[in-house]
């Protein structure tokens, strides 16, 4: 009986990666059994930033950024960007479709993958799935980013704030959204 269970958990999970047909937007729910998107985030965010490695409010179009998925430790994850080129950066990830997904399930807090921008198009959507474990995954379109993408120079967040998806009253962008800043004064 345990050879069974353990043949059955190796057709529903993916340690090394998520399979090709996941890659859609927002990407697909993890096969992992009966269990769905856990509400919410959790703290996953997504984060893009330029060669100077600052974080971007705006993007030049044709450009390389490098786009980081993080948070708590996390087995798995897939990344999906509704338009440029998406490529992993460093070990530990793969392509699998036009997504970035990982090769193991060992804890890892990022994914980092490097974008290169549309050369055409208004605004680019991130959105991520993050496997915890098995039954626990967040996304279903609930971690994501927009850029816009300019034809001008880009522009960097201040310091000391951090960037959040948002699109009200049909504004399309990252909004800059401050946040404290732990200062030790001598």
């Amino acid at each position: 009986m345990r050879v069974l269970l353990s043949v059955i958990a190796a057709l529903v999970a993916y340690p090394t990666g998520a399979p090709s047909d996941m890659c859609t937007s927002p990407p697909g729910k993890p096969q992992h059994g009966s269990a769905d998107f856990t509400a919410g985030t959790g703290d996953y965010l997504i984060v893009v930033k330029g060669s100077d490695g600052v974080e971007v409010s705006q993007v030049a179009a044709g450009e390389q950024y490098t786009v980081e998925v993080s948070g708590s430790p996390f087995e798995g994850a897939l990344l999906h960007a509704s338009a440029g080129t998406l490529a992993p950066s460093g070990d530990g990830f793969q392509m699998t479709g036009a997504c970035v997904t990982h090769t193991t399930d060992a804890d890892k807090t990022q994914l980092v993958a490097t974008w290169t921008a549309p050369t055409t198009g208004a605004t680019t959507t991130f959105q991520a799935n993050v496997v915890v474990s098995t039954a626990t995954f967040y996304g279903g379109g609930a971690i994501k980013a927009d850029v816009a993408i300019t034809t001008g120079n880009t522009t960097t967040a201040d310091p000391g704030t951090t960037t959040e998806a948002t699109a009200a009253s049909g504004a399309v962008g990252l909004a800059v959204a401050a946040v404290p800043v732990l200062a030790l004064v001598w």
